[in-house]
C-alpha cells in the first residue's frame, strides 16, 4: 500500500473529527451527543475494514443491498410505530441513519473506485488498483463527506 495513500487517508479522517470537534464543543445540542458521533463515525469505517478484508466483492453487494433494503423498510417501519405509539426511538433511528448510510456510502464507493472511471486517483496515489488501496479510498472518501456534512450542520445550526 502506497504510505501517501495511508497517510492521506488518516490525516483526512483525523482532520474530519477535528472540525466536528472544534466546531460543536460548545454548540448546546451536539456537544452532548459528540462523542456518540466520533464513536459510531469510527466504528463504521472499523466494520467496514473488516468485512472488506474477510468479505468477497460480490458478497459486499449482497450485503448493500441487504443494508439498503432492511435499513429502508425498518426505518420506515420505526417510523410509523414511534408517530402511533410516540416512544421515543429517535437516538436509534438517528444512529441507525448514520451508520447504514455510511456503511452504504463506502460500499458504493467501493464499488465505484473498482471500476475504469476511477484510475485517474490511483494515478494521482501512485497506487494499484486492489482491494486493500479501494478501503483507503473509502476512507478517504468518506471523511471527506464528513467534513462537508460538519460544515453544513454548522451553517444549518448557527444561521440565525
Amino acid at each position: 500500500m502506497p504510505k501517501k495513500l495511508i497517510l492521506f487517508a488518516f490525516i483526512l479522517f483525523g482532520f474530519a473529527l477535528g472540525l466536528w470537534q472544534l466546531l460543536f464543543y460548545s454548540h448546546p445540542i451536539l456537544s452532548l451527543i459528540l462523542w456518540e458521533i466520533h464513536t459510531i463515525f469510527t466504528s463504521v469505517i472499523v466494520f467496514y475494514i473488516l468485512v472488506n478484508l474477510w468479505v468477497n466483492e460480490k458478497i459486499l453487494d449482497i450485503i448493500k443491498i441487504l443494508f439498503r433494503v432492511l435499513f429502508k423498510v425498518w426505518f420506515v417501519i420505526f417510523i410509523a410505530f414511534s408517530l402511533k405509539k410516540s416512544f421515543d426511538i429517535k437516538g436509534f433511528l438517528l444512529t441507525a441513519t448514520f451508520v447504514f448510510g455510511y456503511l452504504e456510502g463506502m460500499i458504493d464507493l467501493n464499488s465505484w473506485f473498482s471500476n475504469q472511471n476511477s484510475h485517474f486517483i490511483f494515478r494521482y496515489f501512485k497506487a494499484e488498483n486492489n482491494s486493500k488501496n479501494r478501503i483507503l479510498l473509502s476512507i478517504l472518501s468518506i471523511s471527506l463527506i464528513h467534513i462537508f456534512s460538519a460544515l453544513i450542520a454548522y451553517v444549518f445550526f448557527y444561521i440565525k
